[in-house]
């Protein structure tokens, strides 16, 4: 019987075991690589936060000085300084001038403010105590 005298093709031991090393240093070639870009574009990200919270804490600063010189702004004494440069005299409102609506527009009866608004003008009160009808046309003066 003849002997089957094939060669094989297949590597050497030694080839074997040098392609596993060969895959193992490109592998870990890889991953430092990778590793490397990661934490390259981890610190990116995190000096681009740094930037942004001081910005942030920049703005915030500013707003809140914003809003307290607004806060002064509204004061009666710097509203009625601000009113006189624009040439206008006004007081804030008294007590005794406030009138209290219903909704469908009367004031309330028994008020002091209506009293005395109707003392002043005489015999117009009827403006004061009635609104005009909606279909109504006024007559001015």
């Amino acid at each position: 019987m003849r002997k089957n005298r094939k060669i094989p093709k297949n590597l050497s031991v030694v080839a074997a075991n040098t392609m596993r090393f060969g895959a193992i240093l490109v592998f870990g070639f890889v991953m430092v690589i990778l590793n490397l870009l990661a934490s390259s574009t981890c610190k990116h990200l995190m000096a681009t936060k740094g930037k942004m919270e001081k910005e942030l804490a920049r703005l915030e600063d500013a707003r809140m000085q914003e809003s307290t010189r607004w806060e002064e702004m509204k004061t009666p004494d710097r509203i009625e300084i601000a009113l006189l440069k624009h040439g206008l005299s006004m007081k804030l409102p008294r007590p005794d001038q406030n009138v209290r609506m219903r909704a469908d527009g009367t004031p309330y009866p028994g008020q002091l403010s209506l009293a005395r608004g109707r003392r002043r003008v005489g015999s117009a009160s009827a403006a004061l105590s009635k609104p005009a009808a909606p279909g109504a046309r006024r007559r001015l003066r």
